[in-house]
């Protein structure tokens, strides 16, 4: 018997399931009719039946993705909680501004947002890649239905399932479950799951977007690759691709700049960046797509590296899938903080088909057109500058590669225990195991980033060169010398990577200004600049963090390290603040006031105060309050997630975050209050301060009735001066009921009752009681990262050099040499 479900919203699942068909069939119906299209002897797109059909179907199945937004939207922001993806993604109390974070926190939410982004990249190569169109956009269009089969949700038998639907009901994901038997169970779902704590920051409102943005746009250079192979036509293919070359690695270095911006405000490993596989999936695409980029340059300045260049946008292109598999899958659950787990498993075989067909669709093309591709026999002269571009190509290549190996271990060790009986474990520090590669990989490429574009294609004149080099060089090294003594920097490695990063920027800048000149011209030089900065603030932020939280007290706490040892050294690293007793920090005395909460917003602010004085005279010189924020036992479950707070200066950042609290069901308060008869100017003395009683206060007497309400005016000092005031109400009703108000004082836990009035005496009866600081404390850590500036720096004038550069090819007329085919 079908079961009437009572209170059910089942017409948004209906028309988001619909949108979803249609997303698929039009993105089917649209790869069809671009295939046919590239088989038509017409050239002419606008006489085409087959590329109207396409664009037709491109534009509904775009239609259809804007709708399954809509729906899905609607379902969240009314909170239908009848449909799993809300339920489980979104909670009535979380604020508007979050809402759309529900949509990628999920994996249907994430595709979809994918699949948002090659709809309009596809609607722009629609219209603006003229011949290639059918081409290329059989390409784009294909990986939609590839998109769309992750949406789809059907099962074939038991076993075998096509994509999960966003649309999918609470009780069909939920059947078993005893409530769902019933027809009003939705009386019972009151809210839902609630989004992760660590989502719930403005970065995780905008960081994902641009980073599938970024991702979404490594699909047109890749579809541009295979148009070229298709035909063996390796010269109109060039423009387009260089353009969204540099778009691509200008959305996805946003992207991945904004997630290390995210993680160093929302994360408390003391960092932008920490080697985590989430981290270094995102990163190797970008990093094959900017060798694919510079090979490409090679190509159409001196006909070379073709066969490198094509082998490179498709591995750019198979690394983003492969990276979607290592963070979807779950492989990475063990070894990332926040990759995919559980929903992920039903993915892993359905990615791995997706990535087959990446590999067999590129290589094949490739493998046919090998021995046909143009190539110049002649070996490049070593003076040359292309010489050295394909170098940093390789060398780019090679770290990408190392990152993704060690990335991938949870993937392969099973592998080598099978052939070698031994279990290769990811790395224990994984820091040290990427920088002790990386750094080199650094300095080589901060080198030729430095040099190259002092040498010109095909020769150079050497003398020239070396003289400019020369220089340059001299200058760098007396200013990386004066750096490095200042900042204490003694590791040879490191001392190199900041000889390399002062030349770098000195050469790049020299180079733009001095001989380039025109500023259209100068993306080169600017997002080489870029990096030389981003690679000199890593340098002097990492190596010169310093923790300045130490802990004098000789107290060990528990930090739930895996061995003992790991928590001695984590607690020398972590203060035990007690509630408004000052402790010194480095330079400033600390002290914790209190926290915070409110009703719509579920985090906790600590309130931690910072005083640097002057060590002689002891003047004040400085003073600010930072408000470090925790989840304190989110969503009923014991523990805490917490979000740093920084202050920031131009040349450090002073970090800031709370790693224990203590449970707010666990606090006590074992002060009591003594009562104080005082007259006006009568002082208490408290721990750490005092109290003085100055006067009366808005005094109301009724005759009728003989109500009187009168307030005592109470000054509160600390050891710096005037902390604040409190003013008790005291109160008769009806000339015999005595009342009272007490009043508080948070700062320094003080609390204030006015009980009587004693006229015969002049006085009053004060009650005053002062929390002890031992019943509420904080455990904090704080870091000075010197410098940090300069790696967003970097990282925007590097991104702004890629822009520099796109829009200089937009609007430069290509002079297409002939005949290379």
């Amino acid at each position: 018997m079908n079961t009437q479900y009572v209170g059910e919203h089942l017409g948004p699942g209906q028309l988001g399931h619909f949108f979803v068909i249609l997303f698929f069939v039009a993105a089917l119906f649209s790869t069809f009719s671009y295939f046919r299209a590239t088989q038509s002897t017409l050239q002419n797109n606008l006489t085409n039946p087959w590329i109207r059909l396409a664009r037709t179907g491109f534009v509904i199945h775009a239609m259809a993705i804007v709708g399954i937004f809509g729906t899905l939207y609607y379902i969240i922001a009314n909170h239908l909680f009848e449909y799993n993806y809300a339920w489980e993604h979104s909670s009535r109390a979380l604020p508007m501004k979050y809402l759309l974070s529900c949509f990628w926190e999920g994996q249907q939410g994430s595709f979809m947002l994918w699949a948002f982004w090659h709809s309009i990249l596809g609607l722009i190569v629609m219209f603006t890649s003229k011949q290639l169109e059918s081409r290329v956009m059989t390409i784009i269009s294909m990986v939609q239905v590839i998109l769309a089969t992750m949406l789809l949700g059907f099962y074939f038998g038991d076993h075998i399932k096509i994509g999960s639907t966003p649309f999918l009901l609470l009780r069909d994901a939920m059947q078993n479950a005893p409530v769902f038997q019933q027809a009003n169970y939705m009386s019972f779902i009151k809210d839902g799951n609630g989004l992760n704590p660590l989502l719930q920051n403005y970065w995780m409102v905008i960081h994902p977007p641009v980073l599938f943005l970024g991702f979404a746009s490594t699909l047109i250079p890749f579809s541009y690759t295979i148009a070229a192979l298709w035909k063996g036509e390796y010269q109109t293919w060039i423009r387009d691709t260089r353009i969204w070359s540099l778009f691509s690695g200008a959305a996805l270095g946003t992207g991945i700049m904004m997630g290390g911006a995210w993680a160093y405000e929302s994360l408390t490993f003391g960092g932008y960046w920490a080697w985590d596989p989430v981290e270094n999936a995102s990163l190797v695409p970008w990093i094959i797509g900017v060798a694919a980029f510079h090979t490409l340059i090679i190509f159409k300045a001196t006909k070379r590296a073709l066969p490198t260049t094509l082998l490179l946008y498709v591995l750019t292109y198979f690394f983003v899938w492969y990276s979607t598999f290592l963070t979807r899958t779950g492989v990475l659950g063990n070894t990332s903080v926040h990759a995919f787990t559980g929903e992920g498993k039903s993915l892993y075989w359905h990615l791995i088909v997706v990535m087959g067909i990446v590999l067999l669709l590129s290589f094949g093309f490739l493998i046919a057109r090998w021995k046909k591709l143009p190539r110049i026999q002649v070996e490049e002269g070593t003076n040359s500058r292309e010489f050295w571009m394909f170098i940093g190509s390789i060398v780019l290549l090679l770290s990408a590669l190392q990152i993704s190996i060690s990335t991938s271990i949870p993937v392969w060790s099973p592998l080598a225990k099978w052939i070698s009986g031994k279990e290769i474990a990811p790395p224990v520090d994984p820091i040290h195991h990427y920088n002790s590669i990386q750094v080199w990989v650094a300095i080589i490429i901060g080198l030729l980033s430095a040099a190259v574009l002092y040498l010109k294609f095909k020769t150079s004149d050497t003398k020239l060169f070396w003289k400019r080099i020369a220089v340059l060089s001299s200058i760098a090294l007396v200013v990386s010398i004066t750096i490095g003594v200042l900042e204490k920097i003694n590791v040879i490695q490191y001392a190199i990577l900041l000889f390399v990063s002062v030349f770098a920027i000195l050469s790049n800048l020299y180079y733009a200004f001095s001989i380039q000149k025109k500023i259209k011209k100068m993306g080169a030089a600017i997002s080489h600049l870029g990096l030389a900065l981003t690679l000199l603030g890593v340098l002097l932020s990492s190596f010169k963090k310093e923790v300045i939280s130490f802990n004098t007290l000789g107290v060990t706490m528990d930090f739930g390290k895996k061995t003992a040892a790991e928590n001695v050294k984590e607690s020398r690293e972590n203060v035990l603040l007690f509630r408004n007793t000052p402790v010194v920090m480095g330079d400033y005395l600390v002290s914790y006031e209190g926290d915070s909460i409110s009703s719509s917003d579920p985090r906790t602010f600590f309130k931690v105060h910072y005083e640097r004085r002057d060590s002689a005279t002891g003047q004040l010189k400085e003073t600010f309050t930072l408000y470090p924020d925790a989840f304190v036992n989110p969503k009923g479950q014991e523990g805490l997630i917490a979000n740093p707070s920084s202050r920031h200066y131009l040349h450090k950042d002073i970090f800031t975050f709370v790693t224990q609290v203590l449970d707010p069901t666990k606090k006590t308060d074992t002060a009591a209050y003594k009562s104080y008869t005082l007259k006006k100017g009568d002082s208490v003395f408290l721990a750490n301060g005092f109290v003085v009683f100055s006067d009366f206060e808005d005094a109301v007497y009724a005759q009728e009735n003989g109500n009187i309400s009168v307030k005592a005016k109470l000054n509160v000092f600390d050891l710096k001066g005037k902390a604040g005031e409190m003013k008790p109400v005291y109160s008769i009703e009806n000339n015999r009921e005595q009342f009272f108000k007490e009043d508080t004082l948070k700062s320094m836990g003080l609390y204030a009752r006015f009980v009587k009035i004693l006229p015969d005496q002049n006085a009053v009866e004060i009650q005053i009681k002062q929390t002890n600081p031992k019943d509420d404390y904080i455990v904090l850590k704080a870091l000075l990262f010197p410098f940090i500036n300069v790696v967003w720096l970097g990282i925007i004038v590097m991104v702004a050099g890629f822009i520099l550069s796109m829009i200089n090819r937009i609007t430069q007329k290509d002079k297409q040499p002939q005949g290379i085919r």
